[in-house]
């Protein structure tokens, strides 16, 4: 949902050849980042406080930094580029080798953390954390009571990726969302064929083919409208 996706799929490569325009390191502060981000081998970040990162993050207008975790890989995406996986250099600090890149984590006056500031080329970029809705403010502002038997014809599993799938899924009442090697989410109505997904910057859109069966799902993140085939 990459976190999901979301949050939010694939992982590949970062960031910051984004709308900023930042300029090419030069072959000489390349070499002093790299030198400043060694860290031990050792250093590790459980992923119970990575969690506590996961999130949106808006850089500029339009521009938003997608913090998740798939597994034990630490990623971070930025809008309409692939993204990438960090390592730890310190509790709250995360590093991009490929890109000469570092993120900080920083918390606010509740302890809680509000922001990151994406270090690159020489500039310190703030993002402030998108929060994302609430399931009672979504389900107030704009929530379909759907029958369980429409659901039901979405339920399956689409593959967004290689070895990367959603799979949709009901229980009870509660219309239910996972992607590989992410924690399950609710999803909440507002048509027919299209849900909100609970605490996460995403919707899910289902689409139908003439006979009425559904051929896939669209996933609408961070400004990318992602096909995902059904498989079954």
């Amino acid at each position: 949902m990459r976190h999901l996706f979301i949050s939010s799929t694939c992982a590949i490569a970062l960031l910051l050849q984004s709308p900023l325009s930042l300029a090419r390191q030069q072959s000489s502060a390349t070499a002093s980042v790299s030198a400043e981000q060694a860290v031990p081998a050792s250093l590790t970040v459980s992923d119970a406080v990575f969690d506590s990162y996961v999130g949106d993050y808006q850089l500029a207008p339009n521009f938003v930094l997608n913090v998740r975790r798939e597994g034990s890989r630490f990623l971070i995406q930025a809008t309409g580029q692939p993204a990438v996986e960090v390592r730890a250099k310190a509790q709250q600090v995360f590093v991009s080798d490929k890109f000469g890149a570092e993120i900080r984590f920083e918390k606010d006056s509740d302890g809680k953390f509000s922001k990151l500031v994406l270090r690159q080329g020489g500039r310190e970029l703030p993002a402030q954390r998108v929060v994302p809705q609430s399931s009672a403010d979504k389900q107030a502002g704009k929530a379909l009571s759907l029958p369980a038997a429409v659901f039901d014809t979405y339920v399956g599993q689409y593959q967004l990726a290689p070895n990367f799938v959603i799979t949709i899924s009901r229980d009870g009442e509660r219309f239910l969302a996972q992607a590989s090697g992410q924690p399950q989410f609710g999803l909440i109505a507002v048509s027919e064929t299209e849900f909100d997904a609970v605490g996460v910057a995403a919707r899910i859109q289902f689409e139908k083919l003439a006979d009425g069966s559904v051929k896939q799902l669209i996933l609408h993140q961070h400004g990318q409208h992602l096909p995902a085939a059904r498989l079954r």
